[in-house]
């Protein structure tokens, strides 16, 4: 494995965010990644966990490692060396970890009783000086590392024991000695110096997720004399973990009501398609939205009634053929749209002139991003003008065969290039776009490209898209990014229905048992 100096390592980092990651997700997937070794060799559960993090980004691995174990149901506390985080990635983790009530206690107010602690620890995570540590120790930092020597615990240190010099391997006075350095993605110099190898006790290198491709040089810049244009840039490309999603979805505070979490208005269903309203509805509330509401026709709103007593129902005018009326004034609806933090629309309202209308007045009324699916998506395709006028961001989550409608082209070539058809309409439109099928694709308007690797051939049933979209709607509703929503409806969907094929069978999987399964992943991460 190749070394690499301090500096390097920020290089790769920065070129990884070429590939889709980020700042945020780098530091998630590094304490998910250590958290995840502690607990394939230790026994955590009601064990006593002592965590000392710094104010820089190490310590933010370390509030990720600590929510972890808590998670896993260790005893975990946390010893702040130096107040909250200066960065905002490592304040992020720090409120994340706060949020879920775990004990944070000041060096200064715990030094006394610290000893104590410590002789009852199991294990002890040193997360306090990382890659730009230089010279001697503070003093206070010196006492702590001499409190973490001096336990009979395990001591883990997070990419270099503090007091380490990164690419000297200088080792200052009092610095921390390991049982274990848990190194995230390549090694140090100081991993491989005579002089700080003591102190690192055994080595352990850990994905986090960084490519192959980001720990190339960047190819030298073009010559500004060259006559002939610069390629143009090639699309990012990247694919979600279970730990970005999670990072993504803090857990919710003691203090919160459902106005934290967004309302949904979900436009859908019709007296063919009622189905569809109902799991679209279900899809929004199982995945956490505060309010939902279903507008539809005064039928589908009793039918889904019963199915769906939490949601709220706006009743509307139906036509002679049983779907909304989109000819009749939306009064009722206005309303709704003006208080709605994401509006999905589209699910079972049937491919007509009336479904055309309305898609017309809810673009023009709309404030908060929405989300146009299935007949919503069938209704554009005869009137792309709109995306172009609409004042909001919009989302959508076409079938190859509703892309085809779209492009005004045929399946065959949609499938024959997915990704360059996704994203040449992504950056036309300037939407965002998440086309399904094996390996669904999220795209930007700036060519940004994810690739979903969850899911299975079981979700190729009617109503499975109907979950997703009421999924999608739901995390956009509680303020995530428009990428990053569908990004983690698109995971999350896939990973429930790959539990509910191992229970039900791929051929026998129903789109509504995704849901019980989306409710036991919830549980396992403690949303």
């Amino acid at each position: 494995m190749k070394v690499v100096t301090g500096s390097e390592m920020k290089e790769i980092e920065g070129r990884s965010l070429d590939f889709g990651l980020s700042f945020m997700r780098l530091m998630e997937n590094a304490g998910s990644a250590a958290a995840a070794f502690v607990k394939r060799n230790f026994k955590i559960e009601r064990r006593n966990c002592v965590i000392f993090c710094g104010k820089g980004n190490n310590g933010g691995d370390g509030f990720v490692v600590a929510r972890k174990l808590a998670e896993g149901r260790a005893n975990a506390l946390v010893i702040l060396m130096a107040g909250k985080p200066a960065g905002r990635e490592a304040l992020a983790m720090y409120e994340q970890l706060d949020a879920m009530g775990v004990p944070i206690l000041a060096f200064d107010a715990a030094e006394q009783k610290l000893p104590g602690w410590l002789a009852q620890a199991d294990l002890v995570v040193d997360a306090i000086c990382g890659t730009g540590f230089l010279g001697q120790l503070r003093e206070k930092d010196k006492r702590a590392c001499a409190l973490i020597n001096a336990a009979a615990a395990a001591v883990l240190a997070l990419d270099i024991p503090t007091g380490v010099e990164c690419d000297s391997g200088k080792v200052a006075d009092g610095a921390v000695k390991a049982d274990y350095t848990l190194v995230f993605d390549s090694l140090k110099p100081c991993h491989v110096a005579e002089q700080s190898l003591p102190h690192c006790g055994t080595i352990e290198v850990l994905d986090i997720g960084i490519p192959d491709e980001a720990r190339q040089p960047q190819p030298p810049q073009r010559d500004e004399e060259e006559n002939d244009a610069p390629p143009p840039p090639p699309p990012r490309l990247g694919a979600m973990t279970v730990a970005d999603v999670f990072a993504l979805l803090p857990p919710r505070r003691p203090d919160a009501h459902k106005g934290d979490f967004g309302r949904v208005v979900n436009i859908a269903g019709s007296a063919r398609y009622r189905g569809a309203a109902v799991l679209s509805t279900l899809g929004a509330l199982r995945c956490g939205a505060g309010l939902v509401t279903l507008a539809s026709t005064e039928a589908v709103c009793a039918c889904a009634a019963v199915s769906v007593p939490e949601a709220t129902f706006l009743p509307m005018d139906a036509n002679d053929i049983g779907t909304i009326d989109g000819m009749s004034p939306i009064i009722e609806l206005t309303d709704a749209l003006q208080t709605a933090s994401a509006v999905s629309f589209g699910c079972g309202l049937e491919n007509n002139l009336h479904t055309a209308r309305l898609l017309e007045s809810v673009l023009k009324q709309v404030s908060c991003p929405i989300l146009l699916d299935a007949d919503g998506i069938n209704a554009l395709s005869g009137n792309i003008h709109l995306l172009d006028e609409a004042k909001s961001p919009v989302v959508l989550t076409p079938h190859p065969g509703e892309m085809a409608r779209l492009c005004g082209t045929t399946v065959e070539e949609v499938q024959a290039d997915r990704a360059g058809v996704a994203l040449a309409f992504a950056a036309k439109h300037g939407v965002i776009l998440l086309l399904k099928g094996q390996e669904t694709l999220i795209v930007t308007p700036d060519g940004q490209l994810i690739k979903n690797k969850t899911g299975n051939p079981g979700l190729a049933k009617g109503g499975s898209g109907d979950v997703l979209t009421g999924i999608i709607a739901a995390l956009i509703a509680q303020g995530l990014d428009l990428v990053d929503a569908a990004a983690c409806g698109a995971f999350l969907h896939g990973m429930a229905a790959d539990r509910t094929a191992k229970r039900r069978s791929q051929t026998a999987m129903l789109p509504h048992e995704i849901l019980d399964d989306l409710a036991g992943i919830f549980l396992e991460h403690g949303r």
